[in-house]
């Protein structure tokens, strides 16, 4: 899982200053329209390219990154919510393509935001968040090899993120307003056609739920693609035999989420999907559920409460499925 991974995060030289995360210069920042719940943690994003190298963009939004690239990604948590001066670091991911695979390696942070560890193992820490005079207890986990694969093992997923439509949005590049597909573009990193210029209105666009952005169909969608896509599709993790697609782009008669029963004994005689009915849906009492049967089964431990209204609300204005 680790290895050619020095034993602490500030030996990688990824980042000119640990304690204010800024990036080293080689670091190319981005964000994604449609983000994955990480029990609220905010989560910055980097990228490596090999200047020598592109990536390939392929027809579907797919991308394919060269050998030499490296995907980071920075979990932390406002520990006093609503307290800037709270947030907090608490693991670095990092993604290294190598021989035509990719490696992945995990730090944790040590409580002062100072240096991180190479962590060996899985490993789950318990954080406590406090928000309006509550306790919100998260039991995060620190990946292993194993647990990175079961979502980006399969070649038709490898990245999950970087892709046209999550990255087709702006960005603020130190007080410059520009399309990260246009930007990076411009810096050579895409691979494009002689005299092929990026139009981001021509390219595919997933809506951003969070900013509002686009139809509650479009923006509910977008969540499920985010957080459930990287398993529930055609060659993902979970098994065929389950039949749900939740790829952005695939019509909602096409998801496997109509005329269908839940599999769960709990849920036995569920609808999947029951339209005008969000509490007679198993889509979405699985990601309201407090035990193992809740979804994402991997990577969070609290119920996301943006995702279960926004899932709620459309939801209750479906009339058909389709």
């Amino acid at each position: 899982m680790s290895e050619g991974m020095p034993a602490r995060l500030s030996d990688t030289g990824c980042f000119a200053d640990l304690k204010t995360l800024e990036p080293g210069p080689d670091l190319i920042p981005y964000d994604v329209n449609s983000a994955l719940w990480t029990d609220g943690a905010f989560k910055p994003r980097y990228m490596v390219v090999p200047s020598s190298k592109q990536i390939a963009v392929e027809e579907d939004g797919s991308w394919g990154f060269p050998e030499g690239s490296v995907l980071i990604k920075v979990f932390g948590f406002e520990f006093q919510v609503g307290d800037p001066q709270s947030r907090r670091a608490v693991e670095t991911r990092f993604m290294v393509r190598r021989n035509g695979l990719w490696e992945y390696s995990t730090y944790q942070w040590n409580d002062e935001g100072t240096e991180g560890e190479l962590l060996e193992a899985r490993k789950t820490v318990e954080y406590t968040i406090h928000e309006g005079g509550e306790d919100i207890v998260v039991e995060y986990l620190f990946p292993e090899h194993e647990d990175c694969i079961t979502c980006h093992g399969a070649a038709i997923n490898d990245v999950l993120g970087p892709k046209t439509g999550q990255l087709n949005r702006d960005r603020n590049y130190d007080g410059v307003v520009a399309n990260q597909l246009v930007a990076m573009a411009e810096i050579d990193m895409l691979a494009l056609g002689e005299d092929e210029e990026i139009d981001p209105n021509a390219e595919p666009r997933m809506a951003n739920p969070q900013a509002g952005e686009g139809t509650l169909d479009e923006q509910a969608r977008a969540y499920l693609d985010a957080n459930c896509a990287h398993c529930h599709r055609p060659g993902g993790w979970v098994h065929s035999d389950v039949g749900i697609d939740f790829r952005y782009q695939v019509p909602l008669e096409d998801t496997g989420l109509c005329d269908l029963m839940m599999f769960p004994p709990e849920l036995a005689g569920m609808a999947r999907l029951a339209p005008g009915d969000p509490q007679g849906s198993g889509l979405l009492q699985r990601f309201i559920l407090e035990d193992a049967l809740r979804m994402p089964s991997l990577g969070t431990s609290t119920v996301d409460p943006f995702g279960t209204e926004l899932l709620s609300d459309w939801i209750a204005g479906l009339r058909t499925c389709p």
